[in-house]
């Protein structure tokens, strides 16, 4: 069936799978094959009707299907959009993990050395010269951020987001991207340790910097050495440090 045409009347309902979901699975292979990315508009709702042959509330659940699966966006009055492919389940499943289990940290920063240190390996050999040169940025914004901790944070993940990108690997930015919200609470509380502890951001920038180093010099070895560094130094501060803080 191409664009345009509509699909005989009672095509959908031959099967036990809901009819929303049948439409939802059109509309994915309608955005595969038509090469749709981030921020392109799906047909209209009335238009996405005709040529399913459905109704305009089975397109509406179907568009609400992909909503929830990070496929599409939605908003009142405006056509659907094509969404990036966000994992929302999964990104929801972090959150709500790191909030309520005490061990989910260390289990994060696991995560995070068994992802971020191939994918630094893999930067080292696959980044653009405007990559290394955005990083090059980053690194300099983190040097002038000094004790600024919502600013840290926020150039940190621009930092190792940028990596994961380079990488060349999607999953690990997909990943990544998911993560965002519980990454973004990890590291404010590693900076709140840390300056609880007396200590600053130093040594921080010193490790990132290396790795900034190992990353221009197209070193691979160097490059997974330096973000396994970073990220067991973190590991240390959380279960050394944490368990020290006042209240702890």
């Amino acid at each position: 069936m191409t664009i345009g045409e509509s699909a005989p009347q009672g095509q959908w309902r031959h099967t036990r799978v809901p009819l929303g979901k049948q439409i939802a699975d059109q509309i994915r292979d309608l955005i595969k094959t038509e090469g749709l990315i981030d921020g392109d508009p799906l047909p209209s709702e009335s238009d996405l009707a005709n040529r399913y042959g459905v109704s305009q509330r089975v397109v509406r659940d179907a568009l609400r299907t992909l909503t929830n699966q990070g496929v599409v966006e939605t908003r009142q009055g405006k056509r659907a959009t094509v969404s990036g492919l966000r994992p929302v389940a999964v990104e929801d499943y972090f959150r709500l993990a790191v909030d309520a289990h005490e061990e989910a940290i260390d289990e994060l920063l696991e995560l995070r050395l068994a992802i971020e240190t191939k994918a630094a390996g893999l930067a080292a050999t696959r980044a653009t010269a405007v990559e290394i040169a955005e990083l090059r940025t980053v690194m300099a914004q983190l040097n002038d951020a000094e004790d600024d901790l919502s600013r840290r944070v926020e150039l940190d993940m621009a930092f190792h987001s940028a990596i994961a990108r380079a990488s060349r690997n999607r999953f690990f930015q997909s990943i990544l991207d998911a993560l965002a919200e519980a990454l973004t609470a990890e590291r404010h509380r590693g900076g709140q340790l840390t300056e609880a502890a007396g200590l600053t951001h130093a040594e921080t920038n010193t490790q990132h910097q290396a790795l900034l180093l190992a990353l221009e010099a197209r070193d691979a070895q160097l490059a997974e050495q330096c973000m396994r560094a970073i990220l067991e130094r973190a590991r240390h501060y959380f279960r050394d440090l944490d368990s020290t803080a006042p209240g702890a």
